[in-house]
């Protein structure tokens, strides 16, 4: 004798679920970098995630892109353009505040690394094998430069139309003068330091971040280099100056002010119990920082 028994099973409620991903910011982002012009603030992570905001960081509007790059940078143009760039070589050019974005191709079998966009709108791109690639038509063409060295380059940044700095592994910094047509090879940094990002103040006074909690400063424009004290060991992301301070961002939540000799660790006020991978200024007092877990908080730095 069988006995078949037979029941009701509730529906399935994904009522929160849904809501979740209505909302611009999700818990599994893995926000990469920060950019921001005169009317908009975008910030791009892995995934194809590309969040914008026309009100400061008030609100917030959330953009997927097809095939789901990873982002790892992004720079605003003084035209008014944003340029993304994803890990494969591929950047993503928005004229609309973010809103829309076209794929600009690289013809390249190198991996991209950083970014950064002139005071005449050209788009600098840099990456492995000390790779430079340059577009003046927002990424339609491109023009790619080497100097057949084994050295991933990690940042790039333009001080004006001439005078530029890159750095990358091996402890490579390269300068340029003649805005960069060539590239200068400056002095190693010590014990090979990979810069996880760098930031310059002017042409001759900077900060390059990166693992152990270490700060390396120049003086003399990258002809020498001094470790400055840190208070931590955790790896450092990011950079950035907010109205008269110099602020740093990386493991465990952490930020650092520097107080002009030397960095102390400062509360943000945010539960961020990973790290924190960008710093971004948005007004003398007040910067945007993100990270993992969907981290995207403005922090008062007067505070600080």
């Amino acid at each position: 004798m069988y006995l078949l028994l037979a029941g009701c099973e509730a529906p399935l409620d994904m009522y929160g679920v849904e809501a979740t991903q209505k909302t611009p910011i999700h818990r599994t982002d893995r926000f990469q970098s920060i950019a921001r012009n005169e009317n908009n603030l975008v910030v791009v992570g892995n995934q194809g995630v590309i969040v914008r905001s026309a009100d400061n960081g008030e609100s917030w509007q959330r953009v997927e892109l097809a095939d789901w790059p990873a982002l790892i940078d992004v720079t605003a143009c003084p035209n008014g353009d944003f340029v993304a760039l994803a890990f494969a070589p591929l950047v993503y050019v928005s004229s609309d505040g973010g809103a829309s974005w076209a794929a600009r191709p690289i013809a390249s079998s190198e991996n991209p690394q950083a970014l950064t966009c002139t005071a005449d709108n050209t788009i600098w791109v840099v990456g492995a094998f000390t790779n430079r690639w340059t577009s003046t038509d927002a990424g339609q063409t491109w023009t790619e430069a080497t100097d057949d060295e084994d050295a991933l380059l990690t940042t790039v940044q333009f001080f004006d139309a001439d005078r530029g700095i890159i750095t990358g592994e091996f402890g490579t910094v390269m300068s340029t003068s003649d805005g960069g047509e060539t590239w200068d090879k400056m002095p190693a940094l010590v014990d090979e330091f990979y810069p996880q990002a760098s930031y310059f103040k002017d042409p001759m006074t900077g900060w390059i971040v990166g693992l152990g909690g270490v700060i390396l400063r120049t003086s003399d424009g990258g002809e020498t280099w001094i470790s400055e004290a840190t208070e931590t060991v955790v790896p450092l992301y990011g950079i950035e100056q907010v109205g008269d301070s110099v602020f740093a961002v990386g493991g465990e939540g952490t930020l650092l002010k520097y107080d002009g000799t030397g960095w102390r660790l400062v509360e943000h006020g945010k539960p961020i119990r990973l790290y924190i991978r960008a710093i971004k200024a948005l007004d003398e007092t007040h910067a945007i920082i993100a990270g993992v877990g969907g981290a995207l908080h403005i922090i008062d730095t007067s505070g600080a």
